[in-house]
Formats: C-alpha cells, structure tokens, sequence
C-alpha cells in the first residue's frame, strides 16, 4: 500500500494563526511575519515522526510526506520496526541521532571530510548505512566495495554539524543530548550508543518562502598592472552609472579575488552583485557591465556571452507555530 501524509502545509492558515496570536517571529530578527503576509509563497511545518510511524503500522510500504525533519526519517520505521512509545526519548534520540549522522548522504562517509586526503577513491563513495538496534544505539556502514571512508573522525565531524547546542538539538520527536554519546569502531564501521533525550517542545519549525525584490550578479576578470585597483574602479564605475540613470540599487557588494602585484600577468576577478525591489533598477545594474570593456580603465575581460539577467528572490524565514495548529492527517492508498 501507499501512505500519503499532508498536514505540514501551512500557507493558507498563516492569516488566520496570525489573527489567532500566532506572530510567527523570525528566529533571529524576531519581527513579526505580519507585514509579509502579501508576498508569502509557501509556508510548511517540519512535520516529525508520527505520521510516517502510523502509516508503516498501517501497512503502507512506500510513504511520501510533505516537509517533514531530516531525522524524522529514520525515527519512523524504527517506531513501527522495534514498537517503540512515543514518549521512549532516550531510543528515539538515539535513532534521531542516526538519522542526523546520514541525512547529508556521503558527508559521514568522507564528503567534505577536512582529512581529505585520506579518503580513498571518492569517484565510488559510498552513501551511508545506519544499522539500528532496539536500544536505540546503531552502527554506522556503507556497502561492501565502495568508495569513502566511516572511522571515528568522519562519524564526529559530521555528528557536529548544523546542531547549535550539543546538550539540546531539538526535532519535532525529542530533544536530545549530544555530550552522553559513546563513539567507538566496529568491525564494520562506527558504533554509536548512549543517547539520552527528553520531551520535545510544544513547537514545529515553520520553512516560510516570500518574495523579497530581485537580484543579479556577474564577474569579470582585470588584468595587468595594478589589477586590484581597476577592478574596485570598475566597480565604482558601474555603481555610479547606476545611481546616475536612476537610483542606487537597495543593496550592493563588490568583491575582489585573486592577489594583484605590479606584473603585467597579474589576474583579479571582480564580483559583483545587486539586490532591489525594483526590477529595472537591477536591469540598469545588467546593461553597465558590457560598457565597461571600452569605457574604464584597461584589462577588462570575461565580457563574452550574454549579460546577466534580473531574477526574483525567495527569501527564506524561519519561525515557530503551535503544535496546536498543525493536523498532520495520514491516507493509505490502495492496499
């Protein structure tokens, strides 16, 4: 059977939470999504376990959801597989910490591994294996053959990642402690155990897209003599032209990469880019840049092909609602 689960969509209740006191303040700013609420696109809850779990109970054996959190992945078919309680923290931490160590594929199996060099044939990395037992503890693997490297380094440097306080990473099934782990090598990878959890709080995180202006940018290669000092005057050059048919754009930056020394082969690349909510003041930013090649101070180059074109921005805010106001609801398909 399939399972389908909706619920985390929230998009067409955002007015109605609001004007229920739900102010959906952005996690760090903590203004208010209010005055936003006319250029928001989407908006979805990070959905937890539950659902999935109920689905696999219900026989489904392939279960497609809306936004749900990474982790929650692999939390759910250990529930249904070992029966665990929803309120089983302490397992259900140690399998949310499972599913924290894959959910970025190949980066426990020597992705971006800062021992590089020491990961064989990256050509054939190997995507990871968590291998969960009933008490929650689990062993990290890949297949037999391929690629990659799983050692304690490559299990802890990605244990360590996007998790803010090690004492409390929170998902919508527990929140859990980080510094009661045990890491240690198995014959086949890396086991890890000792998890401990607690209650997660009364809140889903909320993924809410909105339009936020348009932007462009483009680089160019300076040569020469004095590259680094070209470059920013093109730069300045571009920004003033701007300002002079119109306006200056709302947010500009300008960056210079590469070194530049008094060799006539020195080399600087010039970066630059626009952000606006007009679209024609970002277009004008677009039609500066060819002029440039005849029209400021010599060495120009990488003007080839077309010029760079305006497009819209999706902002990203993240907020919390009420776990009252989402109804994750689950529907089995066939049988």
């Amino acid at each position: 059977a399939l399972a389908v689960v909706t619920g985390d969509d929230v998009h067409a209740q955002l007015p109605a939470l609001v004007a229920a006191g739900h102010p959906l303040r952005h996690q760090d700013s903590g203004a208010p999504l209010e005055p936003l609420l006319d250029r928001v696109v989407s908006a979805n809850a990070y959905l937890g376990a539950g659902p999935i779990a109920e689905a696999l109970a219900r026989g489904a054996r392939v279960v497609i959801t809306g936004r749900v959190a990474d982790a929650s992945l692999t939390v759910a078919p250990a529930l249904d597989a070992f029966g665990w309680g929803q309120d089983d923290w302490s397992r259900i931490a140690g399998a949310s910490v499972a599913g924290h160590l894959i959910e970025c594929g190949a980066q426990v199996t020597g992705g971006l591994y800062c021992d590089w060099q020491r990961v064989p044939d990256y050509p054939c990395i190997g995507y990871p294996i968590a291998v969960l037992g009933e008490d929650g503890g689990f062993e990290i693997t890949k297949p037999p053959g391929t690629g990659g490297l799983v050692d304690r380094g490559t299990v802890i440097e990605q244990l360590l990642y996007e998790i803010g306080d090690p004492t409390d990473y929170m998902t919508p099934d527990a929140r859990v402690d980080f510094t009661t782990l045990r890491v240690e090598t198995a014959p086949d990878g890396v086991r890890v155990s000792g998890a401990s959890g607690r209650a997660p709080t009364g809140s889903y995180k909320v993924s809410v897209a909105y339009r936020d202006g348009f932007m462009a940018s483009a680089m160019l290669g300076v040569y020469g003599v004095d590259a680094d000092a070209k470059a920013e005057a093109c730069a300045r050059i571009v920004l003033e032209r701007v300002a002079a048919a119109g306006r200056a754009p709302a947010r500009w930056h300008a960056e210079r990469i590469g070194a530049s020394s008094r060799s006539a082969a020195a080399m600087v690349v010039l970066r630059m880019a626009v952000h606006d909510p007009d679209r024609r003041v970002v277009e004008r930013f677009c039609r500066q840049l060819a002029p440039l090649v005849t029209a400021a101070p010599p060495g120009v180059a990488g003007y080839a092909g077309t010029r760079p074109r305006p497009h819209e921005v999706l902002a990203y805010w993240p907020a919390l609602v009420d776990r009252s106001a989402v109804h994750p609801s689950v529907r089995i398909i066939g049988s």
